[in-house]
């Protein structure tokens, strides 16, 4: 197991591991890997946006001084898992919409001290804002037709100022009448517009095809 690139990110072969934050414990069925006493957890491109933008050769790493993050979109918890792996003093603030996906989520979190579920519209920000507080990440993975507008709401309730932004944007999800590149061009004047500004833009194919991680800065 060799030391990758940014803090906390190993790999072995063409896989990326991080720290297992649970040794011993699965969460997604993948591979387990021990070595000198430490335990390791592969980490899926293909179940995982944010796998997929490092092995794309995405360039920003904004999460060496995170403290407080929030994640919109935490679906079953599988990136959320190695978001905990690789924070352990962090507080992550995983948000998710699904009733019954939640479920999963929070005995993830029983697990892990530092991952708090929440059970919200990402929609309305409002309603999370005062248990959030001003977070130093925000990241959003959600499947909804208004993602942009999402993301740009919940930047400016809960993002402090310069705060980086990670955007897995999903073009299919946004319509499946224009192609995927409009579909990107159109949301990163959208953000531009509403005073974020764009740092990097990542194609997650072959892991996600018409999917784009986009790294941005909020404003001032």
């Amino acid at each position: 197991m060799e030391p990758y690139r940014d803090p906390g990110l190993f790999r072995r072969g063409p896989s990326l591991y991080t720290v297992n934050g649970d040794p011993g414990i699965r969460v997604y069925g993948e591979t387990l890997v021990k070595e000198e006493g430490t335990e390791y957890r592969e980490w899926d491109p293909y179940h995982s946006k944010l796998a997929a933008y490092v092995l794309r050769g995405g360039r920003s790493w904004p999460f060496g001084r995170v403290r407080r993050l929030l994640y919109l979109g935490a679906s079953h918890g599988t990136t959320v898992s190695h978001l905990s792996d690789l924070l352990p003093s962090g507080s992550l603030f995983a948000l998710e919409k699904s009733s019954r996906t939640f479920g999963t989520l929070l005995a993830l979190a029983r697990r892990r001290a530092n991952l708090y579920p929440i059970l919200a519209d990402a929609r309305l920000p409002e309603r999370y804002r005062a248990e959030v507080g001003e977070v130093d990440l925000l990241y959003q993975d959600v499947a909804q037709r208004d993602q942009v507008e999402i993301l740009l709401e919940n930047v400016r309730a809960c993002a402090r100022p310069h705060a980086p932004v990670l955007f897995m944007l999903k073009t299919r999800s946004v319509t499946q009448t224009l192609s995927p590149r409009r579909v990107l061009r159109d949301a990163e004047e959208a953000l531009t517009a509403g005073g974020l500004e764009g740092k990097e833009t990542v194609d997650l194919a072959p892991y996600a095809r018409g999917h784009y991680a986009l790294v941005l800065e909020a404003p001032a």
